[in-house]
């Protein structure tokens, strides 16, 4: 068993060296015909060790390339994900590529947000209006049963490989994937978040995926197809998010999704906040004052954020209500300018943008971020006094 073990590891090592090499020369490459064959050769390695269950090597050629080559990172990373949400299955004894999508939701409530199984009506009709307005003519369509949290999906390249496999024979046997509800993590809870449908398409390998991209269509048939399919989905999933307000994004390929929906949230979140605290306290955003600041981990063991504390304009020690605006690898001066303009653009006059930089802090208590006031200090965000006279106000 040792020895077994020992072997893994240099074998894990070996295979590590070996794409780093691969993503660095595909990074040098002055030709299109140069990037294929590294793509390739990469690909197949990739695609090698997702099989076996093992991608402890892309990660860390990963984290090697992350410290010594931006574009050779950027280029791996590519290849990774898109070898991790893709794979081919047989169907009626033909080869077929299926490729893992993500339909995000952007959601807010006084509640908490739904993380549940679908019902087979709404799996139905989604699946229908998938068909209808963006799979091609020909596809296989498989919806899995269950409401994602973000914190709920597969994070390795591993595990998503894995769902794209599962739904890909979903989609071969003309069925929905069950997910188990029970081995589902509790998400955390937050005013506003994201939710996803996760779901695949299978087409017959080498065939378009999508309806815009067949023979005859124009391409711009893209954007009325995905506006006609987001309103359709949004009042399918009507039922499941009763006391939410919510808006429906665009489903895309899964990694490309996660990473649009993580930047539509931001402003988004900061518009539920101002609605929640009108909605909740009758403060209107003129009464509001903001304070925002950029917050780093002073270790370095996780990317910087800023954070947004909204108060009542007469208070500049309480914070009310908090709100995080990841960076997502963004230049913070740049960041700091786009909060500020977000936050006068929903009516709040008062702003205050902190210069100095804060420590990525938490509550010891609940776990909750700390957000700045606008003196300058970090505090926990706690209900204004006139929550405790006023009664909860359902959203509808």
């Amino acid at each position: 068993m040792r020895r077994n073990r020992a072997s893994t590891r240099a074998r894990h090592s070996a295979d590590a060296e070996t794409l780093v090499k691969m993503a660095r020369r595909l990074a040098e490459s002055g030709s299109r015909l140069e990037d294929q064959l590294w793509q390739r050769r990469l690909i197949e390695l990739i695609n090698d060790r997702l099989a076996r269950r093992s991608d402890e090597a892309i990660d860390a050629a990963l984290d090697d390339l992350a410290r010594t080559s931006q574009r050779a990172y950027d280029d791996l990373a590519d290849l990774a994900e898109s070898c991790a949400e893709s794979t081919a299955v047989e169907i009626d004894g033909k080869p077929h590529d299926v490729l893992l999508l993500a339909l995000p939701l952007l959601a807010w409530s006084r509640y908490k947000l739904p993380a549940t199984t679908l019902p087979a009506s709404v799996l139905d009709n989604l699946r229908a209006q998938v068909a209808g307005h963006i799979a091609a003519r020909e596809a296989r369509v498989a919806v899995a049963d269950f409401l994602y949290a973000i914190d709920q999906l597969p994070e390795a390249f591993g595990e998503v490989r894995r769902l794209t496999e599962q739904l890909g024979d979903a989609a071969a046997e003309g069925i929905a994937l069950h997910i188990d509800p029970r081995k589902q993590r509790e998400p955390i809870g937050m005013l506003a978040d994201t939710r996803y449908v996760i779901l695949a398409v299978a087409v017959t390998s080498g065939a378009p995926l999508f309806h815009w991209q067949e023979l005859g269509v124009d391409p711009d048939a893209k954007i009325g197809a995905l506006s006609a399919f987001r309103e359709q989905a949004a009042s399918v999933l009507q039922p499941i998010l009763t006391g939410c307000r919510y808006r429906v994004l665009s489903p895309a390929a899964f990694h490309s999704a996660l990473r649009f929906a993580d930047r539509e949230l931001r402003e988004f979140s900061l518009e539920a906040a101002i609605a929640y605290l009108k909605l909740a306290y009758d403060f209107a955003p003129s009464m509001l004052a903001a304070a925002a600041g950029l917050f780093e981990d002073p270790q370095g063991n996780s990317g910087g954020e800023v954070r947004i504390g909204l108060a009542k304009a007469t208070d500049d020690d309480a914070v009310i209500e908090g709100v995080v605006w990841p960076l997502l690898g963004d230049d913070e001066d740049q960041t700091m300018e786009d909060v500020e303009k977000a936050l006068r653009a929903l009516g709040i006059s008062r702003v205050v943008m902190h210069t100095h930089r804060f420590p990525l802090e938490f509550c010891d208590d609940c776990g909750a971020p700390m957000f700045p006031n606008a003196a300058g200090h970090v505090v926990h965000a706690e209900p204004p006094d006139e929550a405790e006279d006023r009664p909860a106000t359902p959203l509808h």
